[in-house]
């Protein structure tokens, strides 16, 4: 649920195309429902699947490798391995210099009323900048605070951990660190986004605390064996 949070709020800046989303999430659910986070299929599965061409699936995957939101490994004759990357940079390449032409831009119009007396500075239009858009979008759509559910205590929350599927008992450690994490920074994610429900919340992170050590690289371990039919 971060990953997905996480990427609304990364696409509308990377302008990814229909294609790379659709993809996106597909891989996306694939992994969740691997308890994980490595997606094993081919070309012809995504294509058959999404209902749509190889042709369209290459570039969009590699838009999605270029922008660091997914690492994957192709050989010939065998599915392509996947990897989601977990901490991608929120930022897209080359937005900071977007940022800085529109400000100078902004400053250019500022000088040309300084320097025009005989007009209004209420006349002269100033471009809203893209901060500017979208902070005036979400006062004029003010959201109804989440309804939470009750904040258990860590006996509470080291209780439940342990009925997990793929608990381990040398988990404990990262599972009380998560619970002081979530409960200083007022039950709120690492996005800032409220945690409307901790028991599906840590249900969802516990395999990744299982595959901390993980460097999320691919290696020869980490891609499955295939047998082909003789």
């Amino acid at each position: 649920m971060e990953l997905i949070q996480r990427f609304w709020e990364f696409g509308p800046k990377a302008r990814l195309s229909t294609t790379a989303t659709v993809v996106y999430l597909y891989l996306l659910k694939r992994a969740s429902d691997n308890n994980g986070y490595n997606v094993v299929i081919s070309d012809v599965m995504l294509s058959e699947t999404l209902g749509l061409t190889r042709k369209t699936i290459k570039p969009a995957k590699e838009a999605l490798r270029n922008l660091g939101l997914i690492q994957y490994e192709s050989r010939k004759g065998l599915s392509c391995s996947y990897r989601i990357v977990l901490d991608y940079p929120l930022e897209v390449p080359g937005q900071e210099k977007v940022q800085q032409t529109e400000k100078n831009l902004q400053a250019s119009i500022v000088e040309k009323r300084e320097n025009s007396p005989l007009v209004e500075p209420s006349d002269i239009p100033i471009p809203e900048t893209t901060e500017q858009k979208e902070s005036t979008l979400l006062h004029n759509n003010i959201l109804k605070p989440f309804k939470t559910t009750k904040k258990p205590s860590l006996k509470e929350f080291m209780a439940y951990a342990h009925t997990l599927d793929g608990y381990e008992d040398s988990m404990d450690s990262d599972i009380e660190e998560k619970y002081a994490l979530w409960a200083g920074n007022g039950w709120q994610n690492n996005l800032g986004k409220p945690i409307t429900n901790w028991k599906s919340s840590l249900k969802n992170i516990l395999p990744y605390m299982k595959n901390k050590t993980d460097k999320g690289l691919f290696s020869v371990e980490t891609i499955p064996n295939i047998k082909h039919p003789k």
